[in-house]
């Protein structure tokens, strides 16, 4: 299919690519697995794969059943997704630029050779030998910039992809065990240091009652009933953030989204006779 790019992972970060490549008018297909971990929910188009669709800033995005109803999708010129954490169908797509945004500190199995141009974000790949191009993810200086040889930092960590480095952890919540959280709070509402935040039911039959840490807004959160393992984000409270921005990019999103729409466009301008851009 002409003018296609996909995404693997639909995430938060993932999401404001997504949302930036999809304003600018490529076709857009995002890879999922079939029961996404995002906590910041209200601005991750991986909701779709819960409900069928889901909006982030009036966009919309479609879950397809199968890759069929994917590619009809696609030709209306809409912003779809499907199960297929592998990437299986990227080999009868040929897409011409591949994203990697799992944002899991690995390869996931995405080399060059599955698209004319392939970006990912964050650590854990070498510009120049698993991809064309890594974007810087951590927070500083360097966010955004787009590295043509050799690896992004590597000392991040979940801290510094939600609210700076500054910050500490006690405004992340996190799985004492594994087992099934159910989430008693709503994304955006305010929360209190020491009330009940939520209950995990452990795989032996045990009820754990997990507070809040801080006090502020909850930013995001699992699924009620998602299944978790041992130290697995399960919450984010942020502690200045207003309401209404639980439902707005975020800043890092938006940044580096740029630097995703940078790298497409640097890579056309230099295949002048294949134009690329856009969804005609």
């Amino acid at each position: 299919m002409k003018h296609l790019v996909v995404v693997r992972g639909g995430g938060e970060l993932a999401s404001g690519t997504i949302h930036a490549l999809y304003r600018a008018g490529f076709r857009v297909l995002v890879l999922e697995k079939k029961e996404p971990s995002a906590t910041r929910r209200r601005v991750a188009f991986s909701e779709a794969m819960y409900r069928g669709q889901a909006k982030v800033e009036r966009i919309t995005c479609y879950k397809a059943k199968n890759l069929i109803e994917a590619k009809d999708r696609l030709k209306k010129g809409e912003l779809v997704m499907l199960e297929d954490p592998t990437a299986r169908s990227v080999k009868e797509l040929k897409p011409q630029v591949l994203v990697d945004a799992i944002l899991s500190h690995g390869t996931n199995g995405t080399t060059k050779d599955m698209a004319e141009h392939t970006i990912a974000l964050g650590p854990g790949f070498c510009a120049g030998r698993d991809v064309d191009v890594v974007v810087e993810t951590m927070r500083g200086h360097n966010l955004g910039r787009l590295i043509y040889e050799g690896y992004s930092a590597r000392s991040q960590d979940i801290q510094s992809s939600t609210v700076g480095e500054s910050a500490n952890l006690e405004h992340l919540i996190f799985a004492p065990e594994a087992g099934t959280v159910d989430v008693l709070s709503t994304i955006s509402l305010m929360v209190k240091k020491g009330e009940p935040l939520a209950v995990l039911h452990t795989e032996d039959g045990r009820d754990i009652e997990i507070k809040a840490t801080i006090d502020g807004v909850l930013r995001g959160a699992l699924h009620r009933g998602s299944k978790v393992k041992k130290e697995q984000k399960i919450a984010d409270i942020h502690p200045t953030m207003g309401q209404e921005e639980c439902f707005t990019i975020s800043d890092k999103a938006r940044c580096v989204a740029g630097s995703v729409l940078e790298a497409v466009m640097v890579w056309e301008n230099k295949r002048p006779k294949r134009r690329f851009f856009g969804r005609g």
